[in-house]
């Protein structure tokens, strides 16, 4: 059950200066405090890494980008009452932006909040739009460096896997050309062993499971 937010006022702390950091923390966006849902110990380690898109307007430098997360936190607060609803996103420029962070139950894909780690990058990644975002290098680097920090900090496994939201969920995202990408990605699951089962089934089935 998500918790009521708590408000404070950002207006006289500017973002217009770039941080070195490629991974931005929540407090360098101005996020918000939001008290989330923490994901149950027995799902932890994480052994699901999910991959969305936001079909939204890209940010190309981390003032566009602050502001975005900014805007989508406030819109998801106001009209849907919970928070952003990934655990961190990408921006077009290649920075990482924690949104709800690690250990975060996120609102990213429906059944598989509870045991499993939404990432959004920013953007429209629809090959069949004219105007389409297109994944880089960049992008994808950064979100490796992100998923070895969680090993390495113990909340993802070893042998997790990533998959694309269309892999569990009728819909399109994270777009065919981010998803085309995120298929080279070492971890990715090209088995689909997590369609149709809910995340006490997935649980059940691989959590003693070391994947290969």
């Amino acid at each position: 059950m998500e918790s009521s937010v708590m408000w404070i006022d950002y207006g006289s702390i500017a973002v217009d200066q770039a941080p070195h950091s490629w991974n931005i923390t929540r407090e360098m966006w101005l996020a918000m405090p939001y008290n989330d849902t923490l994901i149950e110990d027995h799902f932890l380690p994480l052994m699901l890494v999910i991959v969305q898109h936001t079909v939204s307007a890209e940010c190309n430098d981390f003032a566009q980008c602050a502001a975005e997360l900014r805007t989508m936190q406030g819109s998801f607060i106001a009209h849907k009452h919970y928070n952003i609803p990934y655990n961190f996103m990408i921006g077009n420029e290649g920075r990482v932006y924690e949104a709800r962070g690690w250990n975060k139950e996120g609102a990213h894909t429906l059944g598989y909040n509870r045991c499993s780690m939404g990432i959004g990058f920013i953007g429209d990644y629809r090959e069949e739009k004219p105007h389409h975002s297109r994944v880089t290098e960049l992008q994808l680097n950064r979100t490796k460096m992100l998923l070895d920090d969680g090993v390495r900090r113990g909340f993802l496994r070893p042998d997790f896997r990533i998959i694309g939201a269309k892999d569990v969920q009728l819909t399109a995202s994270p777009g065919s050309n981010l998803y085309n990408a995120i298929r080279q990605m070492e971890n990715f699951d090209h088995q689909g062993r997590f369609r149709n089962l809910t995340c006490a089934e997935i649980q059940d089935k691989y959590g003693n499971v070391t994947f290969d």
